[in-house]
């Protein structure tokens, strides 16, 4: 048995020798941040130096600069150890996206190996190598036609429950993308892993998204009739239960819920996460606050832009906006339409004279829709039973996990939903009668 005096000495080593390695990435993060290419490449041990010019480090990173925007901040650094060497990767998150960091040092210190290099999505445990098919499909509504997917898992024997996804605000895809994570695929693989089909699709203004930069339209227009018709569709495949569908809705499409779950007759029950129950303008305005205020002080650039977005604020919700003449960017991406539709809508309100089973779903670490949204919806919860809350403490907007105050930075890293939130939303279900 090792006397305790050498354990603590190797651990004081070993902790010391990590500082001194993350200390090294700390200066490389510095060079790059500068465009210091020649303090880079001095570090280089010979046959790395030979292999790679301060002129091919220059081109290099502008070029990657140019597609993700300038340098913001960097993650934990890893050390990922093989038979051959120790690798160090940090995460450095630019304006745009994440790129991946890695270094090895020689027996002198010298760096012999080093990239940068795109960060991109992974699979979650629990999708890899799941069986699974997929059937394609096309959503009509009018003369917009939206593609997506049915995903079933392969071993059922019976006809199966089916949840569909209805997108947040912006141009979305069928997955949910954003970057590095994609919400609707770690959501279904997850359902798809506990034996329930799920459906998806590419949002109207995805697919038409330069047609929509011209047009005014409505929360109808925009996310409520194609879910509507998406469940419409649903009913007629011979593998799904009818009278065992859902809709899932995240952060917009859980605003949305009441009215889509009202135009789905026969609809089991719905799901909401992330759901806003504010005013979106009331949502924006705490948003814009949050989000100037993070770094503890407010800029003269920040100032501004909030004296400029409370304008419009303002302006929404005075009487002269409902005759006012049409805006295409009224307020956020929306028209002045969308808002003018939204006036009076409550969305509380409309949910309580439904009759179904609504479960809702929220991450503490949500800066964009907050615990104040979550009492809204559970100030109705006396009178309407058959409502669920989970809260999740760790769990951001995209419901990826994290630690201490959340920011949009924090994105940028990627990640994927953990499983016991689709094991939740099953253990709700199986109890429904």
């Amino acid at each position: 048995m090792k006397p305790f005096y050498l354990i603590v000495a190797l651990i004081f080593y070993s902790q010391t020798l990590i500082a001194q390695v993350i200390q090294h990435q700390e200066k490389l993060i510095e060079h790059i941040k500068d465009h210091n290419f020649r303090k880079i490449h001095r570090q280089f041990d010979e046959n790395l130096s030979k292999n790679v010019s301060v002129l091919f480090l220059k081109k290099s990173l502008n070029a990657l600069e140019k597609a993700i925007g300038s340098y913001q901040s960097h993650g934990k650094t890893e050390i990922v150890k093989s038979s051959k060497n120790i690798e160090y990767i940090t995460p450095l998150y630019f304006k745009k996206g994440c790129l991946i960091m890695g270094s090895s040092l020689n027996d002198d210190g010298r760096l012999s190996k080093f990239y940068l290099k795109k960060k991109s999505y992974t699979l979650p445990p629990y999708g890899q190598g799941l069986s699974y098919y997929k059937e394609d499909l096309t959503i009509e509504s009018g003369p917009y036609k939206l593609p997506g997917e049915i995903i079933y898992p392969i071993r059922a024997s019976q006809k199966l429950p089916l949840f569909i996804f209805v997108h947040g605000s912006g141009p979305n895809d069928r997955y949910e993308s954003d970057g590095l994570i994609k919400v609707f695929k770690d959501m279904y693989l997850g359902l798809v892993s506990q034996g329930i089909a799920c459906m998806v699709y590419d949002k109207r203004t995805f697919v038409y998204h330069k047609q929509f930069d011209s047009l005014q339209y409505t929360l109808w227009d925009e996310t409520v009739e194609d879910a509507i018709n998406a469940f419409k569709l649903a009913k007629m495949k011979t593998e799904i239960d009818t009278n065992q569908i859902f809709i899932i809705g995240h952060s917009q499409g859980g605003y949305a819920l009441p009215l889509i779950l009202k135009g789905c007759n026969g609809v089991k029950g719905g799901v909401s996460m992330a759901g806003c129950a504010r005013p979106l303008d009331v949502l924006l305005e705490y948003q814009y606050k949050y989000l100037t205020a993070l770094d503890g002080k407010v800029s003269m650039a920040e100032k501004l832009f909030l004296k400029k977005e409370q304008k419009k604020i303002d302006f929404i919700r005075s009487d002269q906006f409902q005759s006012s003449p049409p805006y295409l960017k009224a307020l956020n991406y929306w028209p002045s339409e969308f808002w003018k539709n939204i006036k009076s809508y409550q969305p509380v309100e409309e949910l309580k004279a439904l009759d179904c089973p609504i479960l809702f779903l929220q991450g503490d670490r949500d800066y964009q829709v907050t615990d104040e949204d979550l009492k809204l919806w559970k100030s109705a919860c006396l009178e309407k039973k058959e409502w669920s809350f989970i809260s999740y403490p760790k769990l951001n907007h995209r419901f990826i996990e994290g630690e201490g105050k959340p920011t949009p930075w924090e994105y940028l890293n990627g990640g994927n939903i953990p499983l016991y939130v689709s094991e939740d939303i099953v253990k709700w279900m199986m109890v429904l009668d």
